[in-house]
């Protein structure tokens, strides 16, 4: 059976964080695993919800566009069995503190606890627009999102952070132990607000919904990302700040995550609930999210569509910490449940600014050498799906590979899906030129050239014919440490698709029999264990 894993991604960051859970899943580091992913947000509308929901999609129909049949496999690409599922507080009809609470009638009714809130809350606070967040008013935030999720606990009809918690019952009430790991920040809205209430707040909710029979805070295990400032943006003007009554600057970062970090260290309810916390941060804020857009902004962008920040490395850190959490042993774990303690973990990187697999997975029984594998064989399929001198996944499916049978019952939707999957992750063709996906962003905020995993020219070409005279075959990894020896070489009158097309028809006449039976996803598999041959990876 697979192993079930529940995920919560909060706040602008937490989307991202997931963005970079999602492509992990995709080159296969969640194998046999099915994942229960909550994306929460105020702000649904974010540029960075959109683009996760885009990502999202693109990965479960390239797997299988049949939600019913969809299944977690084993060494192979698309491994985990996504489930998602989203949550957003309304705030569209009433869109203020003191609308959401009717703050008027708590000042007749109930003056006593209006002064208490008058005392922690200014006129502003109480007034802005909670569309786009909580915008770092985090004693704000902490109650309005619990109330949120109280709120939609009891409500009659269905919604999706219901659906998701079911399945939260079903593992506690089930005995399996279920883990829960929660992305997000601690130094902006949203995330922030929320990582310290999360645990009470959807148990409590499953206890609304199951007439008290369920514990979620006595039976599940809690861990987060405790992440701290590294990105800045445009500072806020003065007439902006006069209209919008509140907007989160980033010069108030990284004082936000000091205060957060003390407030983790000291606070015995958070201990009491969270069994590990993965503190991480970077040497600085000089992270520009949105500098490509420079020449574009004009104002500071609260949230809304226009939030659409480029990925950094420290999210695909966050999502490798949950993939730590996931493998960590229960025994210990239940230690610390049982004592009300929480571990705190973080990994320091070389202060050469070069990035090792093993900053982010550990190289503990060769997991370094596992991921750099998976990484790099994602790399290579995606310019055989998105080269069009190549196109090898629909030439398949459309018989123009006369030698390979067998796969002409892959729907051309799925082939779609899987190069629009490819499109977000790597590259993909604007006009004359490429735009740059998921991995090539993170390149960018590890400082490009060598410092980021892979060979710099992976990252260096920018058209379409630079792309044809990249040899991927060959420089795909760095000229030293995990990789340097996993290349393939080609004829003299060869090519890096011929030599690759010849291991393939050896590997589906000769490779062991798989019990898969989607055409697609049997497809995948077999130009995985292709790669992984031909790339001579053990």
């Amino acid at each position: 059976m697979a192993k079930q894993y529940f995920v919560m991604g909060i706040g602008g960051t937490g989307m991202r964080c997931i963005e970079s859970l999602v492509h992990l899943c995709a080159m296969g580091m969640f194998d046999d695993t099915e994942i229960h992913l909550l994306a929460l947000d105020t702000d649904k509308n974010n540029g960075n919800f959109s683009r996760l929901k885009e990502v999202k999609e693109a990965y479960v129909n390239a797997k299988n566009l049949d939600k019913a049949n969809r299944t977690s496999l084993t060494d192979t690409f698309f491994s985990a069995d996504i489930k998602y599922y989203e949550f957003s507080p309304n705030y569209e009809k009433k869109s203020t503190f003191n609308d959401v609470f009717n703050y008027g009638n708590t000042k007749y009714n109930n003056p006593e606890e209006a002064d208490l809130a008058d005392l922690v809350l200014t006129d502003n606070v109480e007034n802005f627009n909670l569309r786009h967040g909580y915008r770092a008013q985090t004693h704000l935030g902490s109650m309005m999102m619990y109330h949120s999720i109280i709120e939609a606990a009891r409500s009659r009809m269905d919604n999706e952070l219901k659906q998701f918690l079911q399945v939260l019952i079903q593992a506690c009430n089930g005995g399996s132990d279920p883990k829960v790991f929660i992305l997000g920040s601690v130094f902006g809205g949203t995330g922030a607000s929320s990582i310290p209430i999360i645990p009470q707040a959807i148990s409590e909710a499953a206890s609304i919904m199951s007439n008290g029979a369920a514990n979620i805070l006595g039976r599940a295990y809690f861990a987060s990302t405790l992440l701290t400032a590294y990105f800045s943006f445009k500072a806020p003007s003065a007439e902006e700040l006069k209209d919008q009554k509140v907007i989160a600057t980033s010069d108030k970062f990284a004082l936000n995550s000091q205060v957060a970090m003390m407030f983790y260290d000291d606070d015995t309810t958070v201990k009491n609930t969270y069994q590990r916390f993965y503190m991480m941060g970077t040497d600085g804020q000089g992270w520009d999210p949105m500098i490509r857009e420079k020449d574009k902004i004009t104002k500071t962008i609260t949230g809304g569509g226009e939030q659409k920040n480029d990925s950094h490395y420290i999210e695909l850190l966050a999502a490798s910490a949950a993939l730590d959490f996931f493998n960590c042993d229960i025994a210990h774990l239940k230690e610390n449940k049982s004592a009300g303690e929480t571990d705190y973990v973080y990994r320091a990187v070389d202060g050469s600014g070069k990035f090792e697999f093993k900053d982010f997975v550990g190289n503990k029984d060769n997991y370094d050498k596992d991921f750099a594998k998976k990484f790099g064989m994602l790399i290579a399929f995606s310019f055989l799906c998105n080269d069009p001198d190549i196109d090898f996944v629909e030439s398949v499916r459309c018989n123009k590979q006369k030698e390979i049978t067998g796969f002409e019952g892959m729907d051309v939707n799925q082939v779609e899906y899987l190069k629009k999957y490819f499109n977000l992750f790597n590259v993909r063709k604007v006009n004359d030129e490429f735009a740059e996906g998921w991995i090539r962003q993170i390149h960018r905020s590890a400082g490009g050239g060598d410092n980021f995993l892979f060979n710099p020219k992976l990252f260096a070409f920018h058209t379409m014919k630079e792309l044809h005279k990249y040899d991927w075959n060959k420089n795909l990894y760095r000229n030293e440490g995990i990789g340097k020896d996993w290349t393939f070489s080609v004829g003299f009158f060869g090519s890096k698709f011929n030599s690759f097309k010849e291991e393939f028809i050896k590997t589906l006449h000769n490779g062991t029999p798989t019990t898969i039976t989607n055409t697609g996803e049997r497809f995948y598999k077999l130009v995985y264990d292709t790669l992984c041959k031909i790339y001579n990876i053990n």
